[in-house]
């Protein structure tokens, strides 16, 4: 019932798929590994008192310059409408 020509398509088909099946297996094995090593680093990294002294500088130094630009967008603001109010008086 089998030929030769069919079992060899079965045992190329079979050596694909378990190749296939293992090299996924190892892209999700790796990237599930890098996953869970990551997130305990992570854990262990917020308890590093130098880490989080520098996140709340950082965070500081953000929240001084978005109110810094607030205040030079106000100032533009300003600058404009008096630029168009002196406009239109003299027309």
């Amino acid at each position: 019932m089998l030929q030769a020509g069919d079992l060899g398509a079965i045992i190329a088909l079979t050596g694909v798929l378990s190749g296939v099946a293992i090299l996924g297996g190892a892209f999700f094995g790796a990237y599930f590994f890098g996953k869970s090593r990551g997130q305990r680093e992570a854990m262990l990294t917020d308890r590093d008192p130098e880490l989080v002294a520098r996140l709340n500088r950082v965070e500081q130094i953000v929240e001084s310059t978005a109110i810094e630009i607030e205040r030079i967008s106000e100032g533009q603001r300003f600058t404009t409408k008096l630029l168009s109010e002196k406009k239109e008086i003299e027309t």
